[in-house]
């Protein structure tokens, strides 16, 4: 990750996502992942087709957006447990979606969907519906240990 580029980049929270209580009940390191994830962000801006000259932004790698553990510890200086506990906490509360878990090899990295700042319905939008519902259910599992099985 390169921060001179991100530091040209933002994100600015509208009053309905900072005064909600899905956002209001993240730790502040949850805060910062869900900041880094924001920021990678790629937006093209195209031509509206019901308005003659008004062009939208348009976020248009949703569901592929990463952002790694070493990447977060970089930034944050934080560790990688606090990284797997501040992911799980934004899963639960609805903000973002693992779509792709990684891991697997060299270059295979978690991909994740976000419902914030993507242009979604408020009905799309899983974090307003917290704390009503939440998706402890979606946070992944630990990986199977292949060595020691046996003996666990």
């Amino acid at each position: 990750m390169n921060k001179t580029i991100k530091k040209k980049k933002g994100f600015y929270y509208t009053n309905d996502v900072w005064f909600s209580p899905a956002y209001q009940s993240l730790p502040k390191a949850a805060r910062d992942l869900l900041q880094c994830l924001l920021t990678e962000f790629r937006k093209n801006k195209i031509k509206m087709k019901s308005q003659r000259f008004s062009k939208e932004w348009v976020v248009i790698n949703n569901g592929e957006i990463s952002f790694t553990e070493v990447d977060f510890k970089k930034l944050t200086g934080k560790c990688s447990s606090t990284y797997l506990k501040v992911r799980n906490k934004l899963i639960e509360v609805g903000f973002i979606e693992l779509k792709h878990r990684g891991g697997f090899g060299p270059g295979d990295r978690a991909k994740y969907k976000l419902f914030v700042g993507t242009g979604l319905r408020p009905e799309e939008e899983r974090w307003r519906r917290y704390p009503a519902e939440n998706w402890v259910h979606k946070i992944p599992k630990p990986k199977k240990q292949i060595i020691g099985v046996e003996t666990q």
